[in-house]
This record gives C-alpha cells, structure tokens and sequence, in this order.
C-alpha cells in the first residue's frame, strides 16, 4: 500500500488558489492559467489541508472557539445596550453553538419533578439502619417518634365522620342498608 505524500504548492498553486478563494470558477481560472480543470483542481488541492480526523477536529474546535468568542461580544453588547436584534444575534449564535456540541431538546430533557424531588436514601445508609434497629432498638422505637398511642376504645365527641345512631353496613347485613341514604 502506498503511503499519501503531501505535495508542497508552487507559487503558481497560491496564485490559483488565492483567486478560487476571490470568487473565479474553475473554468475561468483554467482559461487565465491555460491549463485544464483538472490540473486547477489538483492545484487547489494542494494548497488546501490534508481531509483526515485530525484536521476535522482542528477544524471543528477552531469553529466552536470562533463561535464562543462572537457569542460572548454579543451577549455582551445585548446586555449593555438592551437591544432585542443584539439578543437575537446572541440567541442565533447560542443555537448554532448549541447545534455543534450536540445539545438539542431532544436529547437533553430535565423532568421539572425529578430535579426537585429529594434523593432517597442509599443503599448502605439502608443497609446501616437496618443494622442499627436491631442493635440499639431503643433508638428506633416507634421510628423515632415517641411512644405508641393507645387506640380509642370509644368514638370521641368531636368525631364528624359519623354519629352513633348510623350503622356500619356490612356484607351480610344488606336488609339494614336498603333504608339508608
């Protein structure tokens, strides 16, 4: 297999490629140089960067640096003059921004419920309490919460989910419920 060597561009390649880059055609650059369109395309070829990961990368950070460094001028600019076309500006940049790390409301989603909520105890914490209600019982009485409460033996005056004189119904006693309302 043949290793890939970078050629090295003539002054004539930079000349070509500096009036591709102005905005000519390959057919008209052909034409000034005399030359075909392919050997045009080789020249600018050769003045251009090798197209492997390495230069995409550079590439793509030189773009993200490019777009942080606008980004926080107009942010800046938008804050100090309070200007919604500068924020607008700003907001476009942030999306673009945004765009290239990957970030988008479909991949990054915050339920509102769970950011709130408290997280629940770990498994060793478990683990650990588990083991400390039986070896110290007299800490974890009742949960901590003092003494057990003795049930009402009777319904107390201020009970108002029900008076004395209403029935409980129950299966068997259907007969008693027919009347009640």
């Amino acid at each position: 297999m043949q290793d890939i060597v970078e050629q090295i561009p003539s002054e004539r390649d930079e000349r070509i490629y500096a009036q591709w880059e102005s905005g000519k055609t390959l057919r008209v650059l052909a034409r000034q140089f005399e030359t075909s369109m392919v050997e045009i395309e080789r020249a600018i070829d050769r003045c251009l960067p090798v197209f492997n990961s390495a230069t995409q990368m550079r590439a793509y950070k030189r773009e993200i640096q490019k777009l942080e460094d606008l980004g926080s001028k107009w942010h800046a600019k938008a804050m100090r003059d309070e200007s919604p076309d500068d924020a607008h500006v700003y907001a476009r940049l942030n999306e673009r921004y945004c765009a290239m790390q990957g970030w988008s409301s479909v991949n990054v989603r915050l339920d509102p419920y769970q950011a709130q909520i408290k997280q629940g105890p770990t498994q060793h914490e478990k683990i650990r309490d588990a083991i400390m209600r039986i070896a110290r019982p007299e800490r974890y009485a009742n949960n901590g919460n003092g003494p057990l409460l003795t049930p009402p033996l009777a319904p107390s005056p201020d009970d108002q989910n029900r008076s004395n004189s209403e029935p409980f119904s129950t299966r068997d006693g259907l007969e008693r419920d027919t009347d009640a309302t």
